[in-house]
């Protein structure tokens, strides 16, 4: 009995033992409260840093968008800021070359270009051309002999040059203060009757460019003329000392592209002096009809300023007038 209470206790005493299945992992309760498996862990730590890392990407790109940005703008506003200093250079280039000269020619130092002058993150160049080289278009607008000849110098010009001769009317109707058309002209009725209804200026105009707003004027025959063209007051002169050869083409009735030569060298020897020293020195064959409107001197120029600062590029143009004793003043300026 003994040995049987003995064998019965044994087996009391034996630990129970948990059947395991194949592969060696236990099942029940205790596998679920382990936690979170190490692999998702570490997986979304990886997903976190690469959208952190993302996000620094992100900031640190629009930082230097916005810096680029900045700094471009800075550049733009110096370069600008030089472009219209370059201006006051040549106020005071033709402030000196008053006190010094009655004549305006070639040989002057305001007609020679400014040279890029590098600086320490550009550079600046710049040119003076005498705005009275050129044939003045507002002289179509006024009344007179004087008109006529001046008429007939641009007529003359567009004819050679492949200009819009045949919208000399509308031109002279844009520029007139009356309201009646002259023969071939444009006044207020066939501007309102465009597609895009509008009105004759019936004023001067201020820059050449306007032109193609005149009915008739076409932008390839505009640009082909634009070069010998001013915009100045009624009664302006064209100095025959600065006028190129397609000017003075214009101006000299008969003068072969021979005669053109030979009076550009005479002039770059030694200025005309006077309209008689003018017409004294034109070669046989080719005549004057008239000194209207002509001059040996000058009072208008035309001033372009270019100046680079880091990437950026800038551009002043504008129009100076010149009088005896006085700063030469800004008629118009435009900064691109």
């Amino acid at each position: 009995m003994s040995e049987h209470l003995d064998t019965h206790s044994r087996r009391r005493a034996a630990p129970r033992r948990e059947l395991v299945p194949l592969g060696g992992q236990r099942s029940g309760v205790s596998r679920k409260r382990g936690g979170t498996p190490k692999g998702a862990a570490v997986v979304l730590a990886m997903l976190l840093a690469a959208l952190a890392a993302a996000i620094a990407a992100t900031v640190f790109a629009d930082q230097q968008r916005w810096s680029r940005t900045v700094e471009n703008r800075r550049d733009q506003v110096q370069a600008q800021a030089l472009a219209m200093a370059g201006v006051q250079w040549a106020r005071q280039i033709l402030y000196d070359d008053l006190k010094r000269s009655t004549l305006d020619h070639l040989g002057e130092p305001w007609a020679m270009s400014l040279p890029p002058i590098p600086l320490e993150n550009g550079e600046i160049r710049g040119t003076i051309a005498d705005a009275q080289g050129r044939l003045n278009i507002n002289a179509l607008g006024g009344p007179g002999t004087q008109t006529t000849a001046e008429r007939t110098r641009i007529e003359r010009l567009f004819a050679q040059r492949g200009g819009p001769v045949a919208a000399i009317d509308a031109i002279a109707d844009w520029i007139d203060a009356d309201l009646s058309p002259r023969p071939n002209g444009a006044e207020d009725a066939r501007y309102a009757a465009l597609p895009a209804p509008g009105l004759a200026a019936n004023a001067l105009i201020i820059r050449v460019a306007e032109l193609a707003q005149v009915i008739g004027v076409s932008a390839p025959a505009l640009e082909r003329v634009v070069p010998f063209l001013s915009a100045l007051p009624m009664g302006t002169p064209t100095n025959v000392n600065t006028a190129p050869p397609e000017v003075l083409a214009a101006i000299v009735e008969s003068l072969s592209s021979d005669g053109q030569a030979a009076l550009i060298s005479r002039r770059a020897q030694r200025p005309f002096a006077t309209l008689a020293d003018f017409r004294s020195s034109l070669p046989q064959g080719a005549t004057l009809a008239s000194e209207e409107s002509l001059s040996v001197k000058s009072d208008n120029f035309y001033v372009t300023i270019e100046a680079r600062e880091g990437r950026t590029f800038a551009r002043a143009r504008a129009l100076l007038h010149r009088s005896t004793g006085q700063w030469p003043t800004v008629v118009w300026q435009v900064v691109e």
